[in-house]
């Protein structure tokens, strides 16, 4: 695994390209582009990778993505990620859904910065589009019901002539304007540099040992040692490269592991805190109640109740109306 650049090749005679993607599972696939991406996933839940955010995602979910931000959706069903390929959509084949069965979906829009920035300077009807692409340099979520709004619009998705394609496009930027919430994913200081070729391949052995070994005791001396390099060097290239500390990126997988146990299984919450890698229940309480904002069992409750709150260090914001 490594951080993959993502060649998006917008057609000349077009201002925006689409993906559909429907899968039986999302695999890790950690990548960046200059492009902006606007991404509507239904049907699927697991974890939202998104700079140095690490956090639950459900059905309905829509996020805006800036330019060069590194990404990706990891649904809760899928391998982990050491054992992906070392190629974007290498997986993809293999996980198609078949016929008209409805898997994990992804509704991808990329456009350019160029675009729409002019479509804000010369459409002022779409100018209040500029918070939430202020807000993208973090990736931003909107709020469920302006997902479902987006989500009408997916029948629609392919179809038509490009100038069908861009009126729902416009249409879709237009739902956003009426958002309620925003709430960013990376948090304020993320700035992360886009590394080069040799640096990539470094940071990709950094996180297949992190990803490899977080539920069990790991140390940034182990870490340097198995990534060949020292425990200085490595925690200068990982705040660099992923705006975070090490200890903070390991918390946040465990914490998105419990989270993910906690949703989809039964097992006793000193279990899910074991397979998460934490190795005091009470630690796991506390931990989990500063990021989360609940206890575990209240998270557990909340499956049913359709309500599960934002990481405690997300910020929200709200648009008044």
């Amino acid at each position: 695994m490594k951080l993959l650049f993502e060649h998006v090749q917008i057609a000349p005679d077009r201002s925006w390209k689409g993906l559909y993607r429907n899968l039986l599972a999302i695999p890790f696939e950690w990548h960046f582009h200059p492009e902006y991406e606007l991404t509507l996933t239904l049907g699927s839940y697991g974890q939202r990778y998104v700079g140095d955010h690490i956090g639950s995602y459900g059905d309905d979910d829509l996020v805006l993505l800036g330019p060069n931000l590194p990404h990706t959706w990891h649904s809760a069903n899928a391998q982990p990620p050491s054992a992906s390929h070392g190629e974007l959509r290498a997986h993809e084949a293999a996980l198609q859904v078949a016929g008209t069965t409805k898997g994990h979906q992804a509704f991808v829009f990329w456009f350019t910065a160029d675009w729409i920035n002019t479509v804000c300077k010369t459409m002022p009807e779409l100018a209040g589009l500029e918070t939430a692409l202020r807000l993208s340099r973090r990736g931003v979520q909107f709020d469920a019901v302006t997902a479902r709004k987006v989500a009408a619009f997916a029948p629609v998705f392919e179809q038509g002539t490009p100038a069908d394609q861009l009126v729902m496009l416009i249409d879709v930027l237009r739902t956003l304007l009426d958002a309620s919430d925003l709430t960013p994913l990376a948090s304020d200081r993320f700035d992360a540099a886009i590394p080069d070729h040799d640096d990539a391949s470094r940071l990709g052995r950094v996180l297949d040992l992190l990803h490899g070994s977080y539920f069990e005791p790991v140390s940034s001396a182990w870490i340097a040692r198995n990534a060949g390099m020292s425990e200085r060097t490595l925690r200068r290239f990982f705040q660099r490269h992923m705006g975070s500390t090490i200890q903070d990126y390991l918390m946040g997988l465990r914490l998105g592991r419990a989270a993910s146990l906690l949703l989809s299984s039964d097992m006793p919450i000193y279990r899910v805190a074991e397979e998460a890698g934490f190795q005091n229940l009470s630690h796991f309480n506390r931990q989990f109640r500063r990021h989360r904002g609940m206890a575990p069992s209240s998270f557990r409750k909340s499956r049913f109740e359709g309500i599960l709150p934002p990481a405690a260090t997300q910020t929200r914001h709200s648009k008044a109306r």
